[in-house]
């Protein structure tokens, strides 16, 4: 192209005020900062709040147990020979014998505090106190009228066998309030004809004093725990004063009174969980003490969790210091670039007249490359795209295979119902018979029973392929002893063990305590020894599945084995990979194993082996620590057994 040929150049602007530029990048550098902001902040908003659902199941949990254990303890009260023999209707009334027995009852169960047998006016007859492991009777002249007393009247509301439990409140005598203070629980089944006894009550008062100290212990520096009865009164609280007002005279220390919104919220729902409330994240549940519709008042424990609104502050203010630093280092790289820029843009005007048509030629080729640049750049990002699709179809297709067979099975169950129902309607109307009745009735509980099991079956696939990002502290470290844990696991399991014809032996010592997750191990042991059941001695006859365990210095040996058809080869290498499973055609998924690597190795901070001996079966072997503490951390070098 010759010199007359090129194109002649507009004339060069001089370059304006980058103010809209400015702008632009102050508001960007800010919004970046927002997101970085609120990113931070709810991330640790999430943590706390599964910090919250952990505790709070722990503490409900604790509860359910010592409400179990009252129960337990008085239905073993109540059947015993001596106090039928005492109280029974045919035979000459005889306290004393029922006196020694109530003493011996009271030595050997912890928490009792009295144990009382109440005629039907009111009078105590028989009553023995507990104190500091001692059990000793109270003198006839002594014993009192409770006719006046709520949980009197309440109980001898409840129809036996029912089991009457009172609100947790202090211990009182002859109107004063028992010091050190003892926060009682009563509980009473009543006697009478039905069972040849003379009529009456039998009374425990059980110390909530240990369990109240136990979820006490639960809080954590950034998480307050209190619990509230049913009136609104503070059984627990971070300002100890505040405890039991209703009791000591102070009806204004109860959360009914010091905070009645929050106070209306828990009465009109029974779950919270992560909830901002005036600057404060807070949780709670609502437990109803009564276990049978057979209670004469609903009685209520809250328990309230809160993160204070200093730590909400904190988080905020750890939140904001990175956000901050982000935008500051934007404004700064931006306005280098902008200034970068405005001086680019100056010299390319001083230099416009000197470059003439060549530069023209140089914007030409600027933006062909500029084009292909951005015709890479969006090749990449499509190849990206495509990758992350391909990774998240297998997932889908993965998920989608195992919940395809259950829902399936519901779609055909429930189709069959909707057809036996338009049958019966037809029946209906053109004369019903009692045989097509009948036979609705019966093909309507299979068909509801088929849903049912699917419907479930899917939810546990579903429940499951959340477990996969498992938290590392799933659970608060206790004392336990493992003999005990086992010993509960097998009783859930009997059912289904005596169903398979496999007999589970045991090898621990009844000595052996650890400190650490009961639970996590429990469920360990519950999906090593269903799936020996489920892939290794089903059908056999003389199927054995052998739980031995051992220390071995301050390391827990522990051994799951199985004399059952083993593993296959192929299977050995990736056994602990998620979805690895020979039984899919049986609807499993291959997650147990998946699982148990995850909890052992992870959360347990352990090991676990897979051994197939040669004369058969298999055997997964457990290394774990005796004591797990807060401070022990993962180790690096942990592999997959």
């Amino acid at each position: 192209m010759t010199e007359q040929q090129q194109p002649e150049l507009a004339p060069q602007r001089r370059p304006r005020q980058p103010v809209v530029p400015i702008a632009a990048l102050i508001a960007f550098s800010l919004l970046c900062a927002l997101v970085l902001y609120n990113r931070l902040k709810q991330q640790q908003i999430d943590t706390l709040v599964a910090q919250h659902e952990e505790l709070l199941t722990t503490a409900v949990a604790q509860v359910g147990r010592e409400l179990g254990d009252i129960r337990h303890t008085l239905n073993l009260l109540a059947v015993d020979r001596n106090l039928l023999n005492g109280i029974a209707v045919e035979e000459p009334l005889n306290l004393e014998p029922i006196g020694q027995f109530f003493r011996r009852f009271g030595t050997a169960i912890d928490n009792l505090l009295q144990i009382r047998w109440i005629d039907t006016s009111g009078m105590e007859r028989v009553r023995v106190n507990i104190e500091g492991g001692v059990a000793s009777s109270v003198d006839a002249s002594q014993l009192q009228d409770k006719r006046n007393r709520y949980y009197f009247t309440d109980a001898m509301k409840v129809a036996p066998p029912a089991v009457y439990l009172s609100p947790i409140d202090l211990n009182i005598e002859q109107g004063v309030v028992v010091l050190p203070r003892q926060p009682t629980l009563r509980a009473g089944i009543q006697t009478g004809p039905n069972d040849g006894l003379r009529p009456g009550l039998l009374l425990i008062n059980y110390d909530m004093g240990p369990l109240l100290e136990r979820i006490r212990q639960l809080e954590s520096p950034r998480i307050e725990l209190m619990l509230a009865n049913a009136s609104g009164t503070w059984l627990l609280h971070p300002d100890q004063a505040l405890e039991w007002g209703e009791s000591l005279g102070q009806p204004r220390h109860s959360l009914a009174a010091m905070e009645p919104r929050l106070w209306a919220l828990l009465q009109r729902t029974p779950i919270g969980s992560g909830e901002i409330y005036a600057g404060r994240l807070i949780s709670f549940r609502r437990i109803a003490l009564s276990g049978n519709s057979t209670q004469i008042s609903d009685q209520r424990l809250y328990i309230l969790l809160q993160t204070p609104a200093t730590v909400i502050q904190q988080i905020e203010l750890q939140a904001a210091s990175p956000a901050a630093l982000l935008a500051l280092l934007l404004l700064l790289l931006g306005g280098r670039m902008l200034w970068r820029d405005r001086r680019h843009q100056q010299r390319l005007y001083e230099l416009t007249q000197k470059l003439g048509r060549e530069k023209a030629g140089l914007q030409a080729l600027n933006s062909e490359l500029d084009q292909a640049l951005e015709r890479q750049q969006l090749l990449q990002d499509e190849l990206a795209e495509t990758r992350k699709l391909s990774s998240l179809g297998m997932m889908v297709a993965g998920v989608a295979h195992e919940l395809n067979t259950p829902i399936g099975g519901a779609l055909i169950s429930t189709s069959s119902l909707r057809n036996h129902h338009q049958e019966l309607g037809q029946a209906f109307h053109s004369g019903l018979t009692r045989q097509a009745l009948q036979s609705y009735i019966a093909s309507s509980g299979e068909g509801l029973e088929l849903v049912e099991r699917n419907l479930s079956r899917a939810a546990n696939l579903v429940k499951s392929f959340k477990r996969l990002a498992l938290d590392r502290a799933s659970e608060t470290p206790v004392e336990f002893n493992l003999a005990q844990v086992v010993n509960d696991l097998l009783h859930s399991l009997s059912s289904q063990l005596k169903h398979e014809q496999t007999e589970v032996r045991t090898e621990i010592p009844t000595d052996l305590q650890l400190y650490g997750y009961p639970g996590v191990i429990s469920q360990i042991l519950q999906n090593l020894v269903l799936n020996a059941i489920t892939y290794g001695t089903a059908g056999m006859p003389d199927g054995q599945v052998l739980i031995e365990a051992h220390r071995q210095g301050d390391q827990l040996l522990l051994a799951v084995a199985d004399n059952g058809r083993g593993i296959a080869p192929e299977l050995r290498q990736t056994l602990f990979d998620p979805f690895v499973t020979s039984g899919r055609g049986e609807g499993h998924t291959g997650l147990g194993l998946h699982l148990v690597h995850q909890w052992v190795t992870d959360l347990m901070r352990g090991r676990i082996k897979l051994n197939c001996p040669a004369a058969g079966g298999t055997r997964f072997e457990l290394q774990l620590p005796l004591r797990l503490t807060p401070t022990t951390a993962p180790r690096s070098d942990q592999k997959r057994g």
